[in-house]
């Protein structure tokens, strides 16, 4: 299947917006380990650094997936073959291609009227959910580059990063949890040797807080990237602007507006999700604009004394 739109992309503007979203998301889990490490440390030295590395790794290998039943019990959501959607696995399949996957991820079906895109899972278990109103709320293009949006997230192996990212911060809970369990059962002998130390106290009760915020940070630089790779794959950064209008004027509520109040931009920073205009924003960088049309004047038109000027003028 060919590129279903003639837009083209700016190489720059797409290379530098994945340089800046792979660097952002690196430093933020350097962030989260070093939190996490620093938490361990003030509850039980170098041993707390070890156990919280270690739990963390545990927990994200132990874990299991389960993305399709995941999804079956939170939505309601039932398999959705190739005989029942030909033209809808057509395109997924063309766009896994593009993006290098192993296979076409399964579809599944949202029996749902409001506008639901979802990827989850990896590897054997990756899984691309769609919804009864993306189906029909949106436009072939449109449908197109949502998709593109989530086949995206399976090639950068998203999933992994947030569950890597919520295990941490899971871990640096438990761990802040416990500090102050033990600050209360030896606060006597706490006392008795000078009191409550002020800073390690303040950050055992931000340790929960600055750990969820982290990792909202990260899952909001991993849409931006799934947006950036899914412009890679239709070359089609308009088609996903006019599907995020859509979906913003359809079913964007009161929260998108919350967060666009004056004096409250505050709120971006608890969101799963970057705004949409800060997702129009970085889609339009990698647009080309039209080459300006020139008319060429002639001769006699250019005053005398300036005929060194370039003749050339923007029409």
């Amino acid at each position: 299947m060919a590129a279903p739109f003639a837009a083209r992309l700016d190489a720059i503007a797409l290379a530098r917006q994945h340089r800046h979203n792979h660097l952002r998301s690196l430093l933020i889990l350097a962030g989260l380990g070093a939190w996490m490490a620093l938490i361990g440390w003030l509850v039980a030295g170098s041993q707390g650094i070890f156990w919280a590395a270690a739990g963390t790794v545990l927990m994200v290998l132990v874990q299991p997936v389960r993305s399709t039943r995941f999804l079956q019990v939170l939505y309601g959501a039932m398999p959705l073959s190739a005989v029942q959607a030909p033209g809808l696995y057509a395109l997924v399949d063309e766009l896994a291609r593009r993006a290098g996957l192993r296979r076409t991820p399964p579809l599944l079906y949202i029996p749902r009227a409001e506008i639901i895109a979802l990827s989850t899972g990896w590897g054997a278990d990756a899984t691309v959910a769609v919804s009864d109103g993306l189906l029909r709320l949106l436009s072939t293009r449109e449908l197109a580059a949502v998709l593109a949006h989530e086949v995206s997230h399976l090639r950068t192996g998203d999933l992994k990063l947030l569950r890597l990212a919520e295990a941490a911060g899971r871990l640096t809970r438990t761990l802040a949890l416990f500090g102050l369990v033990l600050l209360v059962l030896y606060l006597p002998m706490v006392e008795q040797m000078g009191g409550v130390p002020t800073v390690p106290l303040l950050l055992l009760l931000a340790a929960p807080v600055v750990s969820d915020l982290l990792a909202l940070t990260l899952s909001r630089t991993r849409e931006f990237e799934a947006d950036t790779g899914g412009a890679e794959l239709t070359g089609d950064p308009h088609g996903l602007i006019e599907a995020l209008r859509r979906i913003d004027a359809l079913q964007g509520g009161g929260w998108e507006k919350l967060t666009r109040g004056r004096g409250l931009n505050w709120l971006r920073l608890i969101r799963t999700h970057p705004t949409t205009e800060e997702r129009i924003a970085r889609l339009r960088e990698l647009e080309i604009m039209e080459p300006p049309h020139w008319l060429v004047l002639p001769e006699v038109m250019v005053v005398p004394g300036l005929r060194d000027m370039p003749r050339r003028w923007r029409f």
